[in-house]
């Protein structure tokens, strides 16, 4: 590897750095290819980019080539930015977050209100389970290296307490809990804070057994956006219909994309078979 020398490459925010193959190489690793082919595809990947090109153009690339030997090794390898990619204004990302619940049993209203003691809250997700109501806020974020701070956790623990406290009241046996998820990661602070309260945190990594990237891959619960070839017209259209995760995709054929979907057919085929490899 690295018969070119001192590449740089520009990142999101324009700034430029030295492109680093071993980095690279990492990043696949860290979803769990095997060495041997995120070796393999350093080397394909390492030999065409050229001094210049931006990090999401090489990231790309890469998809493309794991893609070729492992599409749900890309899926995971993509789904980090794919999770990013659920916006801008965070609403998919709530139906998302509301689609991971549903999967787990639970039954969820997205965008309802709550009576609480001072005042109304409006809800992102309402789970339920038996008499447990877990209240959910989605926290999305456009750049997937921001984090979620411990003021937003607070606030959610503050939104907890007042919703308790007019269910006490109510006569309401029912028990009250609160989720944060984010796309991203927490701050330590807001780690910290909860371990002392009723609240729980979901991100990209953590808790370490139960995280989005955990969950995502063992109930094969892939948003949509990680599919190649799907463009921002297809994501709405899919999103308007209610379609957030590839597994509802299922047995969809290039035509009915076309037809249902107003997709041209070129672009229809694309998404049928890597709907496909994924499923």
């Amino acid at each position: 590897m690295g018969k070119h020398h001192k590449r740089k490459v520009i990142k999101k925010d324009g700034v430029e750095e030295l492109f680093q193959v071993e980095k690279l190489c990492n990043s696949m690793v860290h979803v769990g290819a095997d060495e041997d082919l995120a070796n393999q595809v350093c080397q394909i990947v390492d030999a065409s980019i050229e001094s210049g090109e931006s990090t999401d153009e090489i990231f790309k690339t890469t998809r493309k080539y794991l893609h070729d030997s492992d599409p749900h090794m890309a899926a995971l390898y993509a789904l980090e930015r794919g999770l990013g990619a659920l916006g801008p204004s965070g609403f998919i990302f709530e139906q998302y977050v509301a689609a991971l619940f549903e999967s787990n049993g639970w039954e969820v209203t997205s965008n309802v209100y709550a009576e609480g003691e001072g005042v109304v809250h409006e809800i992102d997700v309402w789970a339920e389970k038996g008499n447990v109501i877990c209240i959910v806020e989605a926290k999305y974020r456009n750049d997937y290296h921001a984090k979620t701070h411990i003021n937003q956790v607070m606030y959610a623990d503050a939104r907890l307490g007042d919703i308790r406290r007019q269910a006490q009241k109510n006569n309401d046996p029912r028990e009250y809990y609160m989720w944060v998820v984010t796309n991203t990661r927490f701050t330590d602070a807001a780690i910290n804070y909860v371990a002392h309260r009723d609240v729980q945190l979901m991100g990209w990594d953590y808790p370490k057994y139960i995280n989005l990237k955990k969950i995502v891959y063992e109930k094969n619960l892939y948003p949509v956006t990680i599919i190649p070839s799907i463009t921002k017209k297809a994501l709405k259209v899919f999103s308007q219909e209610g379609i957030i995760l590839v597994k509802q995709l299922a047995g969809i054929t290039a035509d009915d994309y076309k037809n249902k979907y107003n997709l041209s057919m070129t672009l229809s085929k694309k998404i049928e078979k890597e709907v496909k490899e994924l499923l």
